[in-house]
């Protein structure tokens, strides 16, 4: 497959996906998390400007695949598979003042992402974005209508977290300069296939 058929296969699916944050952009004071100073997730960090679109998706426990895609160009970052709530895997974390170690507001975070937020505002001065969510029950629809190879996922039925992990894992093994070029390592645990999507 052509990575422009894959990117457009990705689009369609992000353009059916609820709006879930708006990340405006990044900056102010460092701060970093409440961890061992050998936990990849230390630090340090920069703050977001941020704003939470949907609270009831936010806080929706249901599997769904979320797309981290640039606010001016669409163009998507990240695949990711959220099996409780959104709130839980961009999380507003404990945190501290890096310098002086006082106790600050929590701050936003996510921590596949955060460290290619900062890479790309300090690449481009820019780190805009729109997380968008799409449950695996409504993925199943969106798959069935764009047809193959992703609509033979729609055989895996009820499985709404099952739906969601496999479109996560098609979009990783499609992955681009242009298409979820952030991940590294899928979220989602693989699973036996039930019969070969390419």
């Amino acid at each position: 497959m052509s990575p422009e058929r894959a990117e457009q296969i990705a689009s369609t699916i992000y353009a059916e996906a609820k709006p879930v944050l708006q990340i405006s952009g990044i900056g102010g004071r460092l701060w970093r998390r409440s961890v061992p100073t050998t936990d990849a997730r230390y630090g340090p960090w920069l703050r977001a400007r941020y704003t939470v679109l949907d609270q009831e998706v936010w806080n929706e426990r249901v599997p769904c695949l979320y797309l981290v895609g640039g606010a001016e160009d669409s163009r998507i970052r990240y695949a990711g598979i959220s099996r409780n709530r959104m709130r839980d895997r961009w999380r507003e974390s404990p945190a501290v003042d890096h310098e002086t170690g006082a106790k600050i507001a929590n701050q936003l975070f996510h921590s596949q992402c955060w460290k290619r937020i900062q890479m790309e505002h300090a690449l481009t001065g820019h780190a805009e974005y729109i997380v968008k969510c799409i449950n695996g029950h409504a993925l199943r629809t969106v798959i069935e209508r764009i047809g193959p190879p992703v609509s033979g996922f729609a055989a895996l039925g009820a499985d709404a977290e099952g739906i969601a992990a496999s479109v996560e894992r098609w979009l990783c093994n499609h992955s681009s300069e242009r298409l979820v070029s952030w991940n590294v390592a899928m979220t989602a645990k693989l699973r036996p296939a039930k019969g070969k999507v390419s």
